[in-house]
């Protein structure tokens, strides 16, 4: 069994949540997958979202959209860096 990025699903789900919650998180964890086999894994930042997406309160395209302005705002042309190790990058 694949490793989870993510964290458990929590108690009370029903039958039917809880096997869209694991379809979700299946996808989430095949993604971060293969963004890993061609570098490095995601920031902390876009993990946070794809759980927010995994639990539910995100739909796909929303977690996309938050992903995108993240990282826009952290790359654009004068972006301040987002911590020390992006810093020593430039």
């Amino acid at each position: 069994m694949m490793k989870s990025f993510f964290t458990p699903a929590p108690a009370g789900l029903d039958p039917e949540q809880l096997a869209a919650r694991q379809e979700r998180e299946r996808g989430a964890n095949n993604s971060i997958a293969i963004l890993m086999s061609n570098g490095p894994a995601p920031s902390p930042e876009s993990v946070a979202i794809m759980q927010r997406y995994v639990d539910g309160e995100l739909s796909i395209d929303e977690a996309i959209e938050l992903n995108d302005a993240m990282l826009l705002a952290r790359y654009q042309p004068g972006a301040a860096p987002a911590s020390p190790e992006d810093q020593s990058a430039r």
